[in-house]
């Protein structure tokens, strides 16, 4: 085994390891939330095998984690919004709607979410969100509103940080001209 095959793999159990509870650490090693403090440690969030989110709004391939603190580099972009569509505040990918949600422009509007959405979808019992990357990371799971069917989704930015999605029901025309309602098989023409 040459050398870049046994880094790989030491990076690939590191991530496995990190990734069991979607956190680089602990909470109780976790020193602030949403600084730049040089020294603290970040929290992580990934829904896919090749991307994470870190707490401080960055976006990053996993394997340019900085292995000590669990951050994505500094060169990252910051709370990027690529591929992500305004309107309905839904991305592509998982990890950006992450880093897209922990924005300081939508500052006022998180604490505002956080008050009023709940932990579990309508569950006022489970409590709300105390803290931006938490809810953010929470929010940006696919949501039933959607999924089509299983695994099939009505729209390419399924990721939605916002009150999903902000057009009329049902979702919108896929397929061949069909209107698709929540539930409906895929083939059924």
């Amino acid at each position: 085994m040459d050398l870049a095959h046994a880094v790989t793999v030491v990076l690939v159990v590191l991530a496995v390891v990190r990734g069991v509870d979607g956190r680089a650490f602990p909470e109780s090693e976790k020193i602030g939330t949403l600084n730049d403090d040089r020294g603290s440690l970040c929290r992580v969030s990934h829904a896919s095998v090749s991307r994470v989110a870190d707490d401080r709004g960055r976006s990053c391939e996993w394997y340019d984690v900085d292995t000590v603190s669990g951050c994505c580099p500094t060169t990252s972009a910051t709370h990027s919004c690529e591929k992500c569509d305004a309107a309905v505040e839904c991305c592509e990918r998982y990890e950006t709607c992450v880093s897209c949600c922990l924005a300081p422009a939508r500052r006022a509007t998180l604490e505002t979410e956080m008050r009023t959405h709940a932990r579990g979808r309508n569950q006022v019992v489970t409590g709300f969100f105390d803290d931006p990357f938490d809810f953010c990371a929470n929010r940006c799971r696919t949501q039933p509103s959607v999924t089509l069917h299983e695994n099939e989704y009505a729209y390419s930015t399924k990721h939605c940080f916002g009150d999903y999605p902000k057009n009329e029901d049902p979702v919108p025309v896929k397929g061949r001209g069909k209107k698709s309602f929540a539930g409906d098989s895929p083939d059924e023409s």
